[in-house]
């Protein structure tokens, strides 16, 4: 599938209130664009990484307002599964986890879970991200310039702060979610 086309389906998964199947698109999103951006056909850990540290600081400020501080403990069952987390670890860093255990496993690992209230969690031995975070991973992608020829419906719209527009006008546009972000940043 198309960048389009997986962002059009995370969208409608998430208005469908399903968003562990809205997640398995978005990241399938990103992994289109990182190939895209690289001229990869087969992508590593480290393109992952790359990707997410250098535009950390919008899908933060696109989707986790309320989420930190971190760090916070990893269910045992993930720690069983990836030895090295065996420590706490930052928001990025599990972020970056559960997207390339998503990818590799073609599904959200079921030590993880998503919430409401806008906040990690750690309950019942599972791992629960914040729902807003699918909105700022599917952002990061829609403003990537690699994606600037891409399209959607106007029926299929994003909030950047307090900002809402027509996801069809972003896609490419990493220079507005940056000023809005900059404007967030002075007025706060």
């Amino acid at each position: 599938m198309t960048v389009r086309e997986n962002v059009k389906e995370a969208v409608d998964l998430m208005e469908r209130g399903l968003p562990q199947l809205a997640f398995v698109a978005a990241c399938a999103a990103i992994g289109e664009t990182i190939k895209k951006m690289s001229g990869k056909t087969e992508l590593s850990e480290g393109d992952y990484q790359r990707f997410i540290r250098e535009n950390w600081q919008l899908i933060s400020f696109m989707s986790l307002p309320q989420a930190l501080p971190l760090p916070m403990n990893i269910p045992f069952g993930l720690k069983r599964i990836v030895p090295k987390f065996n420590v706490h670890h930052s928001a990025e860093d599990i972020i970056l986890l559960v997207i390339s255990q998503t990818l590799f496993i073609g599904k959200l690992p079921t030590e993880f879970a998503f919430n409401s209230n806008g906040f990690f969690e750690v309950k019942n031995n599972k791992f629960f991200l914040p729902n807003t975070l699918l909105g700022g991973l599917l952002g990061i992608v829609i403003v990537q310039p690699i994606n600037k020829d891409e399209t959607v419906p106007d029926k299929y719209w994003m909030n950047i702060a307090d900002f809402k527009m027509f996801t069809s006008e972003l896609w490419g546009r990493i220079d507005l979610a940056e000023r809005i972000m900059k404007f967030q940043l002075e007025t706060d």
